[in-house]
């Protein structure tokens, strides 16, 4: 009679196709499943002692044999599983946090996930991805390194008459963010003050990177505390995130985190401030209003912005504060959805489509179709047409 162990051996044969071995009193017992046809691991007796030694019953233990390939040991009661050696790549930004890249090669937290499931089901614990990491990666060698530097940079800051910048004016810019405050904002960002920021890389531009990106991790839940959608707060975390990576200047970097600052805090006002709030939303909802009933025409923004008597530079900021996208944007995803009706449930041709939504083109129809859905028109009709 199968085990709920055995299931749980037969998934990580199938899911990550590579040898599980196992060994009791250090002597090889059993292949789990098929043997491999060659398996030159077995032969490195070394190797293979030393990753018995080495194991713990309390995680999963990693043995990396090179950046991406490692092996794994799970210690039972009288059984050890060697697994592997396992191909990881973490490189791929395209590459889910969770799945396989292709045949053989699995990213980090999948792996973990894995050896997680048949660590738990052996021990009962309950053991997290976290932990592999903090027990495989972090050495008693490292964290007495680490301690020592800390211990280093303490005595030459002490040395030096170096002082961080105040923890108060931190905690009223954040207090900022969270009310919405734009004046205290910009108050507390004009402050004087003593002290400097740590040096935190190996550049004047690295550094202030690593400080804008810690910065912009404080601001998000500042942002969040404040009544900010997380996911929201998050997605422009993001954002910024990439932009200060990609830029190539102190001023760029500076700028960027001004801006980020200034950006939540606005979003928090509009929030806190249920006047304005319900001002902002009765002209977004009388513009989305004219644009569902023009879907068949071409809107300007210039007639748009006078059906909601406000300016145009003015619809397009509230509009996009609030809608995370372009009027223009939303124009062209409502006219797409529209148009997907008429390609399902209709046999006009595309370019009368093209025309009845006002495009220029059947070709600029198309390239704003593919670029929304994802495929063509003809492509959608004939993969959904009912007709």
């Amino acid at each position: 009679m199968k085990t709920a162990l055995d299931a749980i051996l037969n998934h990580l044969i199938r899911v990550l196709r590579v040898p599980i071995r196992l060994f009791q009193q250090d002597r090889l017992i059993q292949y789990w499943g098929h043997p491999p046809h060659s398996d030159k691991l077995i032969d490195n007796r070394e190797l293979i002692n030393q990753l018995l030694l080495d194991s713990s019953k309390d995680f999963p233990y990693l043995k990396y044999l090179s950046a991406q390939k490692v092996i794994a040991v799970i210690s039972g009661k009288n059984i050890k599983y060697l697994i592997g050696p396992v191909t990881i790549n973490d490189s791929s930004e395209k590459t889910p946090v969770f799945a396989q890249t292709d045949d053989s090669t699995y990213s980090t937290e999948f792996l973990f996930e894995e050896l997680n499931l048949l660590q738990n089901a052996i021990h009962g614990s309950d053991l997290q991805n976290s932990d592999i990491f903090i027990n495989n990666h972090l050495s008693e060698n490292k964290i007495r390194n680490n301690d020592a530097q800390i211990a280093r940079y303490s005595s030459d800051n002490q040395e030096n008459e170096f002082v961080h910048n105040p923890y108060d004016q931190e905690v009223r810019e954040l207090r900022s963010v969270t009310e919405g405050n734009l004046s205290a904002l910009k108050e507390s960002i004009h402050e004087s003050y003593e002290g400097s920021f740590a040096t935190l890389g190996p550049t004047k531009l690295r550094s202030l990177k690593n400080l804008a990106i810690v910065d912009l991790a404080l601001l998000a839940r500042a942002a969040i505390k404040g009544g900010i959608d997380y996911e929201q707060s998050f997605t422009i975390n993001d954002q910024y995130i990439r932009s200060v990576e990609q830029a190539n200047n102190v001023q760029d970097v500076i700028a960027l985190s001004l801006q980020a600052k200034i950006q939540y805090t606005e979003l928090v006002h509009n929030i806190n401030y249920p006047i304005e709030k319900t001002k902002t939303n009765l002209i977004i909802k009388r513009c989305k209003k004219y644009i569902q009933t023009h879907l068949h025409n071409k809107i300007h923004l210039e007639k748009l912005a006078k059906y909601c008597n406000v300016s145009e530079q003015y619809l397009s900021k509230i509009f996009h504060n609030t809608q995370q996208t372009t009027v223009n944007e939303y124009i062209q995803r409502k006219k797409i959805e529209a148009s997907k009706r008429d390609l399902i449930y209709t046999d006009s041709p595309i370019n009368t489509i093209a025309l009845n939504f006002a495009y220029a083109s059947t070709s600029h129809y198309g390239s704003v179709f593919k670029r929304i859905i994802g495929m063509t028109p003809l492509k959608y009709r004939n993969t959904f047409g009912k007709v």
